[in-house]
């Protein structure tokens, strides 16, 4: 389920928000989800990164309404060009600041501060999802994934009523759960940003008769970047072997490394 983790917890606090009803206090009808299993695009199975060059990135950095101006701090030294600056809400709305409501320090490029514009909504925003340039080699993998969402209710009868008007929730706001189901992780040098390319509702069984199963199928396009530091791309300096000098033009073969 690891790449759709995210799409699983929109689906859920969906249907508590859309049908509390139904989802919600005793008696609840109850949503979960099959373990996900996946295969690569065959076009992409077999990825080349590309050589080291612009590419996009993404920081969500923790937002307070109350405390809107920070500053704030990239991840990453951002590549001279165009960043954009969005509120994000909880459920995945993107807002996008103007240029004037985004301070950025001139003696340093990865910070920034925020400067509301009059009459800002700021309330229900909890993140400032930043999107700007770095330097990195990257790649793309698509992958196709099925996924079984499974609605159990009490008796036969909840247990349909919770069925069809799930799915009349989820088909209707398919566009929204796309959109909120993205991510992105950061660690070490190392970036995967993941986007829904396509969500289908591929069939259905009732597996008992308090339990309806709909089978999903996702299309996840993964965006891979290993970022490039200062040092990419200098040299590698030569280490001598014992008895030599460094700055020998000769090379040698210690007899004690096997060949």
């Amino acid at each position: 389920m690891l790449m759709l983790l995210v799409l699983q917890n929109a689906i859920d606090a969906l249907l508590k928000s859309a049908l509390p009803s139904l989802f919600t206090g005793a008696g609840a009808a109850a949503a979960t989800f099959s373990a996900d299993s996946w295969d690569f695009d065959r076009l992409a199975a077999d990825p080349i990164a590309g050589e080291p060059g612009p590419e996009d990135a993404v920081d969500e950095l923790l937002f307070d309404p109350a405390a809107p101006a920070g500053p704030y701090a990239l991840t990453r030294l951002p590549y001279p060009g165009p960043k954009r600056v969005y509120l994000r809400s909880t459920s995945g709305e993107l807002v996008a600041l103007r240029n004037t409501e985004v301070v950025w320090n001139v003696a340093d490029a990865a910070s920034f501060s925020v400067v509301p514009a009059a009459g800002r909504v700021l309330s229900g925003f909890d993140y400032l999802h930043v999107m700007y340039g770095v330097v990195a080699a990257g790649t793309r993998l698509k992958s196709l994934h099925k996924l079984a969402l499974q609605i159990t209710g009490a008796d036969a009868e909840s247990a349909e009523r919770a069925f069809a008007l799930s799915l009349a929730v989820l088909v209707m706001n398919r566009e929204a759960l796309q959109r909120s189901a993205s991510f992105f992780w950061t660690a070490g040098g190392y970036q995967a940003d993941g986007t829904l390319k396509t969500l289908r509702f591929a069939s259905g069984a009732s597996p008992g008769p308090t339990q309806r199963t709909l089978v999903l199928e996702v299309e996840v396009e993964l965006r891979l970047e290993r970022l490039v530091g200062d040092d990419d791309g200098r040299a590698t300096e030569a280490i001598p072997l014992p008895g030599r000098s460094p700055g020998s033009k000769v090379v040698g073969i210690h007899p004690a490394v096997p060949s």
